[in-house]
């Protein structure tokens, strides 16, 4: 029964989250800055496998989906509610601008920007995400895992 809730939800989100990271996407690859040559080798090691097209965009606070997504997801799943300090959205990648010199943070983002490649897009992308996410908790998924993994050898700037 269970599965059946999480693919329920998962299909519901998919329409919504698909538009809604186009949208974000769209900003960051007008808006945002090509990565420099060490980032691009950090995304070619974590398996972008067209770096060139990846766009960073700090911010002073990343987007979210709206808040009764967070609030349900957070319910189901354990997801933090907090704003994030980075988010990948395909090609685009927001980073909180207090974290924006932050490697294993842009290391973790690119991991995503891999994951988005690999999966064949967003929805794809999406449904996989969202059905961890809920099934085995956010700190468990196997795609925040990989993404933890990746960036843990980077360095990270001290907390303020």
């Amino acid at each position: 029964m269970r599965r059946f809730w999480i693919k329920l939800i998962v299909n519901l989100a998919i329409p919504p989250g698909v538009w809604w990271i186009r949208r974000h996407e769209a900003v960051i690859l007008r808006e945002g800055r090509v990565l420099s040559e060490e980032e691009f080798g950090w995304a070619r090691q974590v398996g972008v496998d067209e770096p060139e097209t990846v766009r960073v965009l700090p911010v002073p606070r990343v987007p979210t989906p709206g808040a009764p997504i967070l609030k349900l997801m957070a319910g189901l799943s354990r997801v933090p509610v907090d704003s994030p300090t980075g988010m990948a959205v395909n090609r685009g990648i927001f980073l909180e601008a207090s974290h924006a010199t932050n490697p294993s943070l842009l290391v973790h983002e690119l991991v995503h920007v891999a994951q988005f490649e690999k999966m064949g897009g967003i929805a794809a992308f999406l449904r996989e995400y969202l059905t961890q996410c809920l099934r085995d908790g956010y700190w468990d998924s196997a795609m925040e895992e990989e993404a933890r993994a990746a960036a843990a050898p980077f360095p990270r700037p001290p907390d303020r």
